[in-house]
């Protein structure tokens, strides 16, 4: 064997070690993840800048997703998440009340592109997202006040950007900071769970916005992080809802959202 043959040799063998040694992509892939999430929940009305009412309590959630990689660093990708919990529930003029449960879905559809820069690289993306709520208050408060169910659904466009850097071989992490901006919101107050009432009072939501950030520690298989979700969102519309003998005009106040949490994730090829 002649030298240079030797030496191509030495170099064909070498690419796979060199092909490892890159690390895993920053790009995003084709992958399927699945994972499980521990949050503290918080939402709270205010009335006239002042206390109204409040939800507090911890949730466990499920969520999923499926990306497609297509070329030129295009991609989309569907997601959804179901989260559960039980809220302590407190008022300024109804007093407290404990083990109310909710549970809410979260899906979207978006699309981006990633842009690389040098040793890092930017996902940029937007799309469509609904979200709905279903609470149940019912029951009696300190005070005797009886409750009754609530529901909400949002209509709204994400506009985020992933940031991803490599940490090593086999490790990079993934920033990913994102605006949601309410396209529609519906909130259904079930008043006839409340003997005398005939009719359920609907309020549209027209004004709000979210935030969302996401912190992890990625490997090819499996990440482990932090999030952070809010909403804020004005007065609603006023609408109308009946007794026996009389009909009312009622809204929504103005309220927030917020939940921060722990995740793990793990990821299929």
């Amino acid at each position: 064997m002649s030298c240079r043959t030797a030496l191509c040799t030495l170099m064909l063998a070498g690419l796979p070690a060199l092909a490892q040694a890159q690390g895993m992509p920053l790009k995003t892939t084709t992958s399927i993840e699945i994972g499980g999430q521990l949050s503290q929940y918080s939402y709270e009305e205010e009335v006239n800048n002042s206390f109204f009412m409040s939800l507090k309590g911890s949730k466990i959630g499920l969520l999923g997703s499926y990306t497609r990689a297509l070329e030129g660093g295009v991609y989309w990708s569907v997601d959804g998440r179901f989260a559960a919990g039980n809220n302590h529930y407190k008022s300024a003029s109804t007093g407290e009340a404990s083990h109310n449960p909710d549970h809410y879905t979260d899906a979207r559809l978006t699309a981006g592109r990633d842009i690389e820069l040098g040793s890092q690289v930017l996902s940029l993306y937007s799309g469509l997202g609904t979200r709905y709520l279903k609470s149940d208050l019912r029951g009696y408060s300190t005070t005797g006040a009886v409750g009754y169910r609530r529901s909400s659904h949002y209509l709204y466009l994400p506009l985020g950007v992933t940031h991803r850097f490599r940490l090593s071989d086999q490790a990079r992490w993934a920033t990913t900071l994102e605006y949601d901006h309410l396209i529609e919101g519906t909130q259904k107050s079930y008043l006839t769970d409340v003997a005398g009432y005939t009719s359920d009072l609907k309020n549209q939501q027209n004004k709000g916005h979210g935030l969302r950030l996401n912190l992890a520690y990625e490997t090819a298989t499996w990440s482990v992080g932090m999030f952070y979700q809010a909403w804020n969102i004005d007065d609603s519309e006023m609408g109308t809802y009946t007794s026996t003998t009389t009909v009312y005009t009622g809204y929504e106040p103005r309220n927030t959202t917020r939940e921060v949490g722990v995740q793990v994730r793990y990821r299929f090829h």
